[in-house]
Parts: C-alpha cells; sequence; structure tokens
C-alpha cells in the first residue's frame, strides 16, 4: 500500500511577491521591519526622483528628503488608514516635506525663481534626445513650485489627476489649471531660449 505523503506546510510567502497594501498591513500589525524594508526598496527611486525635479536637480538635497520621507513615512504608518494607495500617500509626504525645506530655507521663494527664469540654457549646436530631456528638465526647475510639482506628477510621475489632487492637497479644478499654466510658462520659458541663441548667432 503506497504511503499518502503529508499536505506541504503553507509557505509563507516572500514579502517580494505580496502587494503594497499587504505589507502595510504586515507593518501595521506586528511592526513588521522586513516589511517596511520592502515597501523602501519599491518606491525609494521614485520617491527620490520626484524629489529631484522638485530641487531643481540637487541631488544631495533630494537624498537628504527622501530619507525624512521615509522616517516620517514610517513614524506615521500606524495612522495610515489605506484610503488612498501607499504609493500616493507616501507623495504626499514627499510633497509636504519639500515644502517644510522651502518655508524654511527659502531656498525656491518665488524671487529666486524670477531670476533663474532670466538665464539662458546652454545650448549644443545639433542638439538630441538628451539635450532635449536636460533642457526640458531645466525648465521645469524654474517653474514656481506649484505648478512646477503639478508637471513631475503628472509627466514623469504620471499619476492621475485625482491622486494629483489628493497629494499636492488641492481642489481638482485647481490641480487642472495649475497644469494649464504650467505648460504654457514651459513654453515661452523654451521658446525665450531659443530666441536667444538665434540673437547671439546674428550677431556679429
Amino acid at each position: 500500500m503506497e504511503a499518502v505523503a503529508a499536505p506541504a506546510a503553507a509557505r509563507d510567502p516572500s514579502v517580494r511577491e505580496l502587494a503594497d497594501m499587504q505589507l502595510v498591513a504586515r507593518a501595521q500589525s506586528s511592526a513588521d521591519a522586513e516589511a517596511f524594508a520592502e515597501l523602501v526598496r519599491r518606491h525609494q527611486a521614485r520617491v527620490r526622483g520626484m524629489l529631484l525635479r522638485l530641487c531643481g536637480g540637487d541631488g544631495a538635497l533630494a537624498d537628504d528628503l527622501a530619507q525624512d520621507v521615509f522616517l516620517r513615512a514610517f513614524r506615521a504608518l500606524p495612522r495610515f488608514e489605506r484610503r488612498a494607495e501607499f504609493g500616493t500617500w507616501l507623495y504626499r509626504i514627499a510633497y509636504n516635506v519639500f515644502l517644510n525645506h522651502t518655508t524654511r530655507t527659502r531656498r525656491f521663494d518665488p524671487i529666486s525663481e524670477r531670476t533663474r527664469q532670466r538665464e539662458p540654457a546652454p545650448r549644443a549646436s545639433h542638439p538630441d534626445r538628451g539635450d532635449v530631456r536636460r533642457d526640458l528638465e531645466r525648465a521645469i526647475a524654474q517653474l514656481p513650485v506649484p505648478y512646477r510639482a503639478a508637471v513631475v506628477l503628472y509627466y514623469l510621475r504620471d499619476v492621475s489627476y485625482a491622486e494629483m489632487a489628493e497629494i499636492l492637497g488641492l481642489p481638482l479644478g485647481t490641480v487642472k489649471t495649475h497644469l494649464h499654466r504650467a505648460r504654457a510658462r514651459l513654453r515661452e520659458i523654451m521658446l525665450g531660449w531659443d530666441e536667444t541663441d538665434d540673437l547671439e548667432e546674428a550677431t556679429p
């Protein structure tokens, strides 16, 4: 008579196999450090990328702010009610950390932004796609903070209007207005650079 194999014990799934909200539940219920570490691993590059563009390309500052974001997220996780996606909640924290920094240091105040808007971009004689992308990101860095945040989230982070409103803490209509004005301002900035190049080329 053949022996009947005992049923295999249920395997505890690896944290890498769990969805974000499952990881959140584990981290909330049992202070599972491994679950939270996996959430950090999944989202740290996107959070840093968002902050990098909000900070105008300052990598060291983006790194410092990103560390603060995840520290605050860890402390606030017990209060996260899971009504929004974890990533949306995390971006909201990241944006608030950035705003707190700008309020404290006034580094990105409107006066300094208006000064930067008058600076022409360095242009290659035959720009490639990389040059165009660098010009675009430099133009984004010159936008006022609310417009810059709208562009970064919509185009570079690929989130919905509703998620943008949640992250920025603004009404949906205001978010759409910011995005519309940001597009217009980007065109104005980049056309201004083209006109500066044309003038320099025509000057003997």
